[in-house]
């Protein structure tokens, strides 16, 4: 064992030991209190799932922790327990999906206020039931389960929760959750369905809150919708889970313990004030502790030392055309940003795209990589249509993109930033394979000697070779460059070029949009010179650059 860890290993079964034995030692009070924190622990944990790395913040944790309540109060006298536990948490799944269907769409403020509003709706939902349905205004629950079995079962809950918590953050799918919370575009470019990984993971926390709330109903006796769907619970959880840290696993634990002594002793002694106090006390968390404890501790770390880097192998496109632009179109209200696009794109070839300013240049790009969908028009990508597929699919098949503005994930490392591509390829790579793969890559961009510092800390140079290093774990045929040579002094435009360069020898074909002449020249077999969203040349770069059409483009007409 290691002596540095073996305090916390001891510390570690000591609080084992006093929560397996509280139920034998503990007065009536003492184990309320207990099964108070267990229920946030839960609650907490569950809410971090989905919102810890996604960023999606939910406040519907009380509709569906009422929504197990209820079913735990309309079931119980019908099935044994254990049945009753298993609808509620079934419930919970399936009402989950429904809304996730329907509102992860949603992003920011908006998902926030529609979750608050879910708690409510479903509160009139169920009291409009009671009322005109049951014809009385809630349930009685009588069942023999004391509180030592309710803790023991929240007990046996909050390990499994933290247990599914560890695998899912080890796991494919919960890198991809923490890149849709740093970019969501850049995780549909990078081949994550990002819709499936929301809709998943909201399911799994709600079903995991409605069983808590099923757990906890024999507590109540008598439960209506009032009690079962109070709101003060969603904000009780926020701020139990930001405390701690949401995005560790043990940060939403470290979060409930605390709070929920002081919440006890706010509604002892100031109950009146009791939700002023708590209101307060959110401020104060997110003002001063934005990403809780277990984020205050991590930025008090030293980086560890950079490894080194392996060798790079991109694979040859195959031996046909690679992509076939057909009449595309694409307007935004009344203006054509892109008109009748076509152009074609060979194994191996560099294609310039060229143009004035608001020309379409980077439309062209987002239709090709799906961020937009063409108005009409085709675009084959090794003989398949790909102009209604997502994103995520396209990059899948073979599809890579940089942007104009640099994306990069800022609160992940550089090495981090480039796993997703190599996890969520056509050909996934995990484990020591995928390390070495991205030491590769990084060593290629020049950025191996960086693999452990945040992206945040990079310059803005650096973050456009991680963006591209992002882009070949791909491990594309095709990659779209969107200026990804602007900025760049003399020395690093000679550098830029000759690693494009080296990517077409290894036999990728590659479509840059770019202002920089120079590389045009040095690089792109042939131009595409587009105007308002019009082709209005093509060919070598000598030869399409100076079309008198294009010189108009750029310095416009001559005075008379």
């Amino acid at each position: 064992m290691n002596l540095a860890r073996a305090p916390l290993v001891a510390l570690a079964l000591l609080a084992a030991l006093l929560l397996v034995g509280l139920p034998l030692v503990a007065s009536g009070y003492v184990l309320a209190v207990a099964i108070g924190m267990l229920q946030f622990m839960v609650l907490a944990t569950a809410w971090a799932l989905f919102s810890g790395p996604t960023h999606y913040i939910s406040l519907a944790s009380a509709a569906f922790f009422g929504i197990g309540a209820y079913a735990a109060a309309m079931a119980a006298e019908i099935v044994p327990w254990p049945v009753v536990l298993m609808l509620a948490t079934l419930g919970g799944f399936v009402i989950a999906l429904v809304v996730g269907l329907s509102t992860l769409r949603l992003s920011g403020v908006y998902f926030v206020i529609f979750t608050f509003g879910l708690t409510e709706l479903i509160r009139q939902l169920v009291t409009w039931y009671e009322v005109n349905v049951k014809g009385t205004m809630g349930r009685y629950l009588f069942l023999d389960i004391p509180q030592s079995a309710i803790y023991w079962q929240l007990l046996a809950l909050a390990v499994a929760v933290l247990l599914a918590s560890w695998l899912i953050n080890r796991s494919r799918f919960g890198l991809a959750a923490r890149v849709i919370g740093a970019d969501e575009m850049v995780a549909r470019h990078t081949g994550i369905d990002t819709t499936r990984v929301k809709i998943a993971l909201f399911a799994l926390s709600s079903a995991i809150m409605a069983l808590a709330g099923a757990i906890m109903a024999p507590r109540w006796t008598y439960i209506d919708p009032t009690i079962a769907f109070n709101p003060m619970i969603s904000f009780q959880v926020v701020i139990m889970a930001l405390l701690g840290g949401a995005g560790a696993l043990f940060g939403p634990l470290l979060g409930a313990v605390p709070l929920v002594l002081l919440f006890e002793i706010l509604q002892a002694n100031f109950p009146n004030a009791y939700s002023i106090l708590l209101g307060a006390v959110f401020i104060l968390i997110v003002y001063g502790l934005p990403r809780g404890v277990i984020g205050l501790v991590d930025d008090l770390r030293s980086t560890a030392p950079p490894k080194p880097a392996g060798a790079l192998v991109v694979q040859p496109a195959r031996d046909q055309s690679v992509l076939a632009i057909t009449d595309l179109k694409r307007s935004f209200g009344g203006l054509n940003a892109v008109d009748g696009v076509s152009f074609e794109v060979r194994p191996g070839e560099i294609v310039g795209l060229v143009g004035p300013n608001g020309s379409g240049k980077t439309t062209v790009l987002n239709l090709i990589s799906g961020a937009l969908k063409p108005d009409s028009g085709g675009i084959r990508y090794m003989g398949r249509a790909i102009a209604a597929e997502n994103p995520e699919t396209i990059a899948r098949y073979g599809i890579a993109r940089t942007f104009q503005l640099v994306r990069v994930l800022p609160a992940m490392s550089v090495a981090e930033n480039v796993a997703p591509g190599l996890a969520f390829r056509a050909l996934p790579m995990t484990g020591a394979d995928a390390r070495d793969e991205a030491e590769a890559l990084l060593a290629r961009v020049g950025l191996h000697h960086k693999a452990d510092l945040p992206a945040a800390e990079l310059t803005y140079i650096d973050q456009k070779r991680l963006e591209l290093a992002r882009a070949l774990a791909l491990e594309p045929k095709l990659l779209l460059l969107d200026e990804w040579l602007a900025g760049l002094n003399p020395t690093e435009l000679e550098e830029g070029i000759a690693l494009i360069e080296a990517l077409r020898l290894d036999g990728m074909s590659i479509v840059m949009v770019e202002h920089v002449m120079d590389a045009i020249h040095a690089l792109c077999d042939r131009c595409v010179v587009m105007n308002a969203g019009r082709i209005i040349a093509e060919g070598t770069p000598r030869l399409a650059l100076a079309e008198p059409e294009v010189v108009r483009a750029y310095l416009g007409e001559p005075d008379a």
